[in-house]
């Protein structure tokens, strides 16, 4: 996302796996665990749900201590270096980068106006390892805490924002974000060549950010009424470039949801798997070309066609994963190959672990959904 505008502290929460069901059915929760705020009805259904089954704790028959539970060093993120493929990078901006460029007054200078561009990208504190990840590979930039439980890596000068303008160019971006980055880019060769120095880049600038998701401030409307608005560069999907990108998107705007369905009896309840990803509706041939992507992974084992996995939803997209056999089969293998990093690679080894006791059956039976339990209460939102 683009935006001249300061990201609040408030909006930053947890940035574990995101999950909003898409056409829920009866007794099914819709949990949105990213970056929202308010209460959790399935905590406390789950925690009803596992005293129905076993009775209190300390009559469990198995006892799994959520300490216990994927118990990993949070900056150990990546197992065989300490930088990430350039794709990945490009994928994870993809989900959660943005190009900001701001105006501001400055009787100091010339033209009493002062212009600044950064490259961020801003996640909850527990993902810090992310972002050194990234400021290792790219070499450039700083990290630094902003608020109680958010971190940002930020790149602010003009040199060092070349490496960001060129790693785009060789690596580009692959959704609507895309057209952010060429404003960002405009605004970045002009600061370069020092044209904003004069009147007349400074006014160029004006109309880029015009272009930008808000466009000009009351201030700047009321200062600049006559400047041209340049129309924001076309969009258009030009497919999926690279396994890497997409483990780094998903690692970003992906969800490895478990869910356990209410039935007619407290003990016979129904677990559902589900990995999505949920976008504004400008994106919705990005989420068309991951599923066609995903078919290229493994053509003996691929995801069937005749099922319907894009849900629209007034302004929003959603991919929705959800029979077992096309999740043992075709995604996990995916991401085994091409690693989640961050907080969500646990999410993931959770999703996993369970996708094999419900292939196994073992969720019919007492015993196995009690450990089914017990990892929903520690996934996502939930995992300290």
């Amino acid at each position: 996302m683009v935006t001249s505008q300061k990201m609040n502290e408030n909006e930053m929460e947890y940035r574990g796996s995101k999950s909003e069901i898409q056409n829920p059915q009866p007794n099914e929760f819709s949990v949105k665990e990213q970056r929202v705020d308010g209460s959790y009805l399935i905590k406390l259904y789950l925690i009803k749900l596992r005293y129905t089954l076993m009775g209190f704790e300390r009559n469990y028959q198995i006892k799994i201590p959520s300490k216990q539970l994927n118990k990993r060093d949070y900056s150990t993120l990546s197992k065989t270096s300490n930088t990430l493929n350039p794709w990945f990078i490009t994928g994870f901006t993809d989900a959660e980068g943005c190009f900001s460029f701001s105006i501001k007054t400055d009787v100091k200078s010339k033209l009493k106006w002062r212009t600044s561009l950064i490259f961020v990208i801003k996640l909850h504190i527990k993902d810090y390892a992310i972002l050194k990840l990234i400021k290792n590979t790219l070499m450039v930039g700083k990290i630094r805490i902003n608020g109680i439980n958010s971190v940002q890596y930020a790149v602010e000068s003009i040199k060092e924002l070349q490496v960001i303008v060129d790693h785009f160019k060789t690596y580009p971006l692959v959704t609507a974000k895309a057209s952010d980055y060429l404003i960002f880019k405009s605004c970045f060769d002009i600061i370069k060549q020092r044209e904003h120095l004069t009147e007349k880049g400074f006014f160029k600038l004006i109309g880029l950010k015009s272009s930008l998701n808000w466009g000009l401030s009351d201030s700047l409307k009321e200062a600049f009424p006559h400047v041209p608005v340049i129309i924001r560069p076309e969009y258009k999907f030009n497919g999926i470039p690279d396994s890497f990108w997409v483990a780094g998107f998903i690692s970003g705007d992906g969800s490895f949801h478990l869910n356990i369905k209410k039935s007619d009896t407290n003990i016979n309840q129904r677990v559902s798997l589900r990995f999505s990803s949920n976008l504004n509706i400008r994106d919705a041939e990005v989420l068309k070309g991951l599923v066609a992507y995903f078919n290229t992974y493994n053509k003996k084992v691929m995801l069937n066609p005749k099922n319907q996995y894009i849900y629209k939803s007034n302004n929003t997209v959603s991919l929705a994963i959800t029979k077992i056999s096309e999740l043992i089969e075709v995604i996990i293998p995916f991401f085994e190959k091409y690693p989640i990093q961050g907080l969500k690679s646990l999410d993931f080894s959770d999703f996993k672990k369970v996708a094999i006791m419900i292939s196994a059956k073992e969720h019919l039976n007492i015993e196995g959904l009690n450990r089914i339990l017990e990892i929903k209460l520690n996934m996502n939102k939930h995992r300290k």
